[in-house]
């Protein structure tokens, strides 16, 4: 018995970096299409979309069979690709920086360089391995990035600082008028009695 043709064809995987709280979140992409569809018509969808799927599908739902059928498919192909996608554990990965093309990403990665930082600081014996016209400017870019990214830090640091000042400084202003509103308040018996010998006006006055 002959295997069943795969219903789809993957075109290509790549991961999007978009800026998150904390740092950067990873979005793993695909683009696929019908066998034969390839220079026609070609879909690009989030991996995560197409993995919303439910195990037991009702036979009757057309829909629901083609996106289990679409994911059982796709899923095999991504978790070979992924296997091979080695996310850097530290410094900014080579795909969320556009100072290079995903085809120059892979050299670089098949050169054990997979971070802007790795690129910045290779040495010479390292980027001469590299086989990608202009790489030294490539290298000198990445340093400048790296650089506007240092400063870009600093300023966000300066702003935050500035913002908590902003914010103690209405806090204790909030505070001293708290306080002078409840001096106001106070009635006058309240006020504390003054200690020590009585003025020599007020003495002088007793004794007539």
């Amino acid at each position: 018995m002959a295997a069943a043709t795969a219903p789809f064809r993957i075109v290509k995987f790549w991961t999007e970096y978009k800026r998150a709280a904390g740092g950067l979140k990873e979005i793993d992409m695909v683009e696929y299409c019908a066998v034969g569809m390839a220079s026609k018509a070609t879909t690009v969808a989030r991996v995560s979309d197409l993995k919303r799927v439910r195990d037991n599908v009702d036979p009757d739902d057309v829909a629901g069979n083609i996106a289990k059928q679409r994911w059982d498919f796709v899923s095999r192909a991504y978790e070979a690709w992924k296997s091979g996608q080695a996310t850097p554990e530290h410094g900014t990965p080579l795909a969320a920086w556009p100072g290079i093309t995903p085809q120059q990403a892979d050299i670089f990665k098949q050169t054990g360089l997979r971070s802007v930082e790795d690129i910045a600081t290779a040495t010479d014996s390292v980027i001469n391995r590299v086989q990608i016209p202009g790489v030294r400017e490539i290298q000198a870019n990445a340093k400048r990035f790296l650089e506007a990214q240092d400063g870009q830090k600093t300023a966000e640091a300066l702003a935050e600082k500035d913002r908590q000042i902003d914010a103690l400084q209405e806090q204790m202003e909030e505070l001293r008028l708290a306080f002078l509103a409840s001096q106001a308040e106070r009635p006058e018996e309240d006020a504390p009695k003054r200690r020590g010998r009585p003025p020599k006006a007020e003495t002088e006055a007793h004794d007539q």
